[in-house]
């Protein structure tokens, strides 16, 4: 009992604190970006807002992977184990690199994909100010 209250509790602790890390990256809208890039003298700096589309952009894509890491986890504790199962299994291996290099691939391009959904919607609250 106390294996799998040990291990499901430190799963779930892991999923709670990043949440908490990244709530507030979570709550940033375009219009906000779009407020903290604008200078004091009416200007706008291009660099901070293609810095805060990536980074919640990348911040939704991060969160998204901790959540399908969160359920391989229970998945994995609540799967019975067998004798045979103790050791690494070479193909097992090799098979989960290729899955976390795929993994990997669409993760990065979900990402430049929201950064650049987001990026247009900042650019048409600018054109509408």
């Amino acid at each position: 009992m106390f294996r799998s209250l040990f291990k499901v509790t430190a799963i779930s602790l892991i999923l709670i604190s990043t949440f908490f890390l990244i709530k507030g990256g979570l709550s940033l809208s375009a219009k906000d970006i779009f407020e903290l890039s604008a200078t004091p003298y009416g200007g706008y700096n291009e660099k901070v807002v293609q810095n805060f589309t990536q980074q919640k952009s990348d911040t939704i894509v991060g969160f998204v992977l901790m959540l399908l890491s969160f359920v391989l986890s229970l998945v994995d504790l609540l799967m019975p184990m067998h004798c045979d199962e103790f050791a690494m299994n070479r193909k097992g291996l090799i098979v989960a690199i290729i899955v976390s290099v795929i993994v990997f691939g669409v993760a990065y391009a979900t990402s430049h994909s929201l950064q650049n959904k987001l990026y247009k919607e900042v650019q048409k609250i600018r054109a509408a100010y």
